[in-house]
């Protein structure tokens, strides 16, 4: 039920109050009754509505950054839409099979429901195992070995950090609890009971599709008053300085293949193939010029090249500001 007036009839009333009371009623009269569908749910208000997005959205861009260093490749999360209907309308809604996963919400009564398509989970522990992550033609459930992978790597990370997403609201422990894949085995709530839907959408490996995680309206009721936007924003607390340092050290730690290219030379086959010990190259730069640094596939710095003691080095002497240069 729409619970706002609009301006014009704002200005009806406003005008009406100055008149006699059979004029008032006329206008009473005029405005056009609201209607309301009893069978669609309507427990959590805007402003809850729109917390419980930010906390999604905050979760996405975790799980985005943990996902793609997993995958090796570009893994982009994000939210999508946030709606509550009832359970029944939730289950008949889902295509069987799916990959439905049920956490625990501890210390909150009841339970959550994540669900993916089989053939998303599948591209996912194909790219975990070494694949290209890439879809084959074909649908398939995973197998009892895959789901196990599948479930390490994936699903349990997911709870891991939606837990972390939750944090400032109340300290939840998502643990994962068992996966379905029929939805009509699903057992968290009866028909009629409300939940709220929230839908995410993941890019990966040029495959579309999402995440809906489906949170019943008694699980969340006990927190339900602290969760809306203005006080999520009050409750923002600082980076902790030890998990920095951490992230710092790791940074440090990283590897990264760094190469220096002296020049390059064009030789046909049959000189390829004669080739001896001893014989001479000539490249296409000068000793005088300088040679390119690369990070990876990227180059990023010029240099001179040299000595030091007895080893081989190079003398950064600029650095590439794109990757033109």
């Amino acid at each position: 039920m729409e619970d706002i007036l609009t301006q014009s009839e704002i200005d009806l009333l406003i005008q009406a109050t100055l008149q006699p009371q059979d004029a008032l009623q006329e206008v009473i009269d005029n405005i056009t009754d609201a209607s309301y569908d009893f069978t669609k749910p309507n427990k959590f208000s805007k402003d809850q509505l729109r917390g419980l997005q930010r906390i999604h959205e905050q979760f996405s861009r975790a799980y985005s950054g943990l996902m793609s260093a997993k995958f090796r490749t570009r893994f982009e999360l994000k939210f999508q839409a946030i709606d509550q209907l009832t359970f029944g309308e939730f289950v008949r809604s889902l295509p069987n099979p799916s990959v439905l996963s049920i956490f625990d919400a501890s210390p909150l009564p009841g339970s959550i429901v994540v669900q993916l398509s089989p053939d998303s989970a599948f591209i996912m522990h194909d790219r975990l195992c070494g694949g290209r992550g890439e879809s084959y033609g074909f649908t398939r459930g995973l197998s009892d070995i895959e789901m196990v992978v599948f479930k390490r790597q994936v699903i349990a990370n997911f709870g891991k950090i939606l837990s972390d997403a939750w944090q400032d609201i109340e300290k939840i422990d998502f643990k994962l609890m068992q996966v379905e894949h029929n939805p009509q085995f699903l057992q968290l709530a009866s028909d009629r009971d409300v939940v709220v839907v929230v839908s995410l959408r993941f890019d990966f490996n040029e495959v579309t599709d999402s995440f809906n995680i489906c949170i019943p309206f008694r699980t969340i009721e006990p927190v339900l008053s602290r969760i809306n936007q203005h006080r999520l924003f009050e409750s923002l607390s600082p980076p902790d300085p030890e998990k920095l340092a951490q992230l710092r050290e790791k940074v440090k730690s990283a590897v990264l293949p760094i190469e220096v290219e002296l020049g390059a030379a064009v030789v046909t086959v049959n000189e390829l193939l004669t080739l001896e010990v001893g014989d001479v190259i000539e490249l296409d730069r000068k000793r005088s010029e300088n040679v390119d640094v690369k990070i990876g596939s990227l180059t990023k710095f010029k240099a001179t090249p040299g000595k030091l003691g007895s080893k081989l080095g190079v003398v950064i002497t600029s650095i590439c500001e794109s990757q033109e240069e």
